[in-house]
């Protein structure tokens, strides 16, 4: 790959990733630290091979099956993400289904930005979810692709010009760690600050402050680190914040990239007909989406995993 991201290009040493994970699970209290970085080491690197070769592959062909290989590419690498922090993944077979299912689809009027994925009670995404990001999944709850797609910064401009929708404002992190949005914020969401609060509180787990001064509203508490907040980095760095309640409930980035592209991957495999439709027919704006968010994941999925495997160096930024 282009510019390999760190991670790529250290864990191609089976002696730093040794030394990696025997840090990771010592951090986490796990018994036989070293015995056990031993034994996954190899496993890791080669999670990371793959991944890499899935993704240099997806850029090289065409779009018609590019979400098959970033699908499997971005899976491979959560797998050894999640292998730093549970030694002992997969412990069964159950975690290696998919954890979500596709609806079957209509083949009259279907739209893919209404389209839904719906959880199931095991398998891969509610693993990854519960154990890298302590998010419980509700068996049965259903992702939208609109609403995963809005995650995602740099799709915002597409929502404004083909759907006439701003699910992202800009946001900004002060000198002293404090996050800044515009006061329209609130007005966009129909809430007073105190309602504004104990959303953010409830989205974090801690006690959210927030004090509005010269139209704009400042989210204060020294205790939440700015990872923890709703809030969505794009690749030139800057910062967002959800306009919209239902992007609200907690769900990583990175696992938006996952939903999409497990969906994208189920169509192209087994909904061929819509898939050459939408594909050469142009006559939606499925279309667009499907293909900048395919060019944006190629890019950013890389990114959002080097800071999955290093977060220390993310939550200090």
């Amino acid at each position: 790959m282009d510019g390999k991201n760190n991670f790529i290009t250290f864990f191609q040493s089976a002696e730093y990733v040794k030394k990696h994970l025997e840090s990771r699970y010592k951090e986490n209290n796990i018994p036989n630290a070293t015995e056990l970085a031993y034994k996954n080491g190899f496993s890791l690197v080669y999670y990371i091979k793959m991944g890499e070769s899935f993704f240099m592959q997806g850029k090289e062909v065409p779009v018609s099956i590019k979400p098959v290989l970033y699908y499997y590419g971005l899976s491979n690498w959560l797998k050894g993400v999640l292998l730093t922090h549970d030694p002992f993944y997969p412990s069964t077979t159950q975690v290696l289904a998919h954890g979500v299912s596709a609806r079957k689809r209509k083949k009259q009027g279907y739209c893919f930005l209404n389209d839904e994925i719906k959880v199931q009670k095991d398998g891969f995404f509610p693993c990854i979810s519960e154990k890298i990001f302590n998010i419980k999944q509700v068996t049965g709850e259903k992702y939208k692709m609109r609403h995963l797609l809005m995650r995602i910064p740099e799709l915002n401009p597409l929502f404004t010009e083909l759907e006439t929708e701003k699910p992202l404002v800009p946001a900004v992190l002060d000198s002293d760690g404090t996050v800044v949005v515009p006061l329209k914020l609130l007005e966009r969401l129909n809430l007073t600050i105190s309602k504004y609060e104990k959303i953010l509180s409830d989205h974090t787990g801690s006690d959210v402050h927030c004090i509005a001064d010269k139209g704009q509203v400042k989210i204060l508490d020294g205790k939440v680190h700015l990872h923890q907040l709703p809030v969505y980095k794009s690749l030139d760095q800057l910062l967002y914040i959800p306009a919209l309640l239902p992007l609200y409930n907690k769900l990583p980035e990175v696992l938006s990239h996952f939903l999409v592209l497990f969906n994208l991957s189920m169509i192209c495999r087994y909904e061929t007909e819509w898939w050459g439709e939408v594909l050469y027919s142009f006559s939606s704006n499925d279309k667009p989406f499907i293909e900048y968010f395919l060019d944006i994941t190629a890019q950013k999925a890389p990114r959002l995993l080097e800071t999955m495997f290093f977060p220390d160096k993310e939550h200090n930024r």
